[in-house]
């Protein structure tokens, strides 16, 4: 039994304190005790013991050795993971676990986590970020299946989330492409803003390749001879700003023709970035010059980009797109001029065919229910 015991303190105070035994750490195999002091009363101290008495004995107390609280584990998988990915991949990881996933699990213990608080969160995240929201749930799906193969979970309840999909309402009249009236628009007002924005939009439009592939060429990647450039590495933003990395996937690493016009823009910008770089006495003839940089002749953040696209729209009278919208665009019209799927997969630099298929149903529908026309056009018997 416990002893409650009363002492005097430094300033002659009357208090309690008492030392519980809890039995054996069965980690460690050494025997465990609870220690309480400064009561003010008897009373108190007795309430305080019969609370840990309890507690101890219904296995609330201590937390079993298999079990850890999710910020912990997250941080142990965060360390294996960030040997995995890309640098600037981490950096969009570590803004979703900090401003979504921490705030929400840190604190609970994954063995504790219900299929209710992750469809919460699920719906939390899908608020918060719609666009983002697959990514952020992935990570914690992620930390709960390292859990799982620590044998600290028998399930894991993110498995078992319904996705919420974001309903087309009114105001949802734009889809993130350009038709080719409105990619005509776009180039005409982005001409009359200036040669090197024009120069950007028009191989962003005519090639597909994904905005940070743009902003990573040098002249040394194209081709004028055969009319075609290299994709074989991407710009990124990491902690350390931006950086020179591989592309996205193996398949990413691809050379593509131009048409003429599109090559035709390109040297007349070449030329005069040579005139303008001149000028502040830097000589732009070698051919690791970056094709497209900024006024002190480093990579242009994405955001510039998004920026242009957005005065440019305004100036064309058209709705604006994002930078990703241009590789849209240029799938999309692929398809209305009939390339095949696999034409359309090997341009864009997909890995997979499933991705094209997926990401582009619309094309591929709208082309799907012409074929009856364009057969009976093709044989045309009368």
């Amino acid at each position: 039994m416990t002893k409650i015991i009363k002492y005097t303190n430094k300033d002659n105070e009357t208090l309690y304190k008492f030392r519980f035994y809890a039995g054996i750490d069965e980690l460690t195999g050494k025997q465990r005790y609870i220690r309480r002091q400064g009561f003010t009363s008897l009373k108190d101290a007795k309430d305080e013991l019969l609370k840990i008495e309890y507690l101890v004995s219904t296995n609330q107390y201590f937390k079993s050795v298999k079990s850890g609280k999710f910020g912990d584990v997250l941080d142990e998988w965060l360390k294996l993971h960030k040997e995995t990915v890309k640098a600037s991949t981490l950096v969009r990881e570590n803004s979703y676990i900090t401003n979504h996933i921490k705030p929400y699990f840190k604190n609970m213990y994954v063995d504790k986590i219900t299929l209710r608080q992750c469809q919460d969160f699920t719906n939390k995240a899908f608020a918060a970020a719609p666009a983002a929201y697959v990514q952020i749930i992935g990570i914690v799906k992620s930390v709960l299946d390292y859990a799982l193969r620590l044998g600290m979970i028998e399930s894991n309840p993110m498995l078992y989330v319904i996705k919420p999909k974001k309903q087309k309402t009114v105001s949802d009249k734009h889809d993130n492409f350009y038709n080719k009236d409105e990619l005509k628009k776009f180039l005409a007002a982005a001409k009359n803003t200036s040669l090197k924005k024009y120069a950007i939009f028009r191989l962003l439009a005519f090639s597909g390749m994904r905005v940070g592939e743009c902003l990573a060429l040098t002249w040394h990647d194209l081709d004028y001879k055969n009319n075609t450039i290299a994709i074989n590495k991407t710009i990124a933003k990491t902690n350390n700003g931006l950086k020179v990395q591989t592309p996205k996937t193996k398949a990413s690493n691809r050379v593509i023709s131009l048409d003429v016009e599109t090559i035709q823009v390109l040297k007349m910008w070449q030329l005069d970035q040579r005139k303008q770089l001149l000028k502040l006495g830097i000589n732009a003839m070698n051919k690791q010059q970056l094709i497209f940089s900024n006024g002190k002749n480093e990579y242009i953040y994405s955001d510039m980009i998004r920026k242009a696209i957005k005065a440019i729209a305004k100036k064309a009278g058209i709705h604006p797109i994002t930078t990703h919208g241009f590789r849209h665009t240029h799938a999309t019209l692929l398809f209305a001029s009939g390339l095949d799927i696999k034409q359309v997969q090997a341009r864009l630099g997909h890995s997979n065919v499933q991705t094209t298929l997926n990401i582009y149903t619309h094309a591929i529908q709208d082309k799907q229910d012409k074929i009856g026309d364009e057969f009976a056009k093709y044989i045309n018997l009368n």
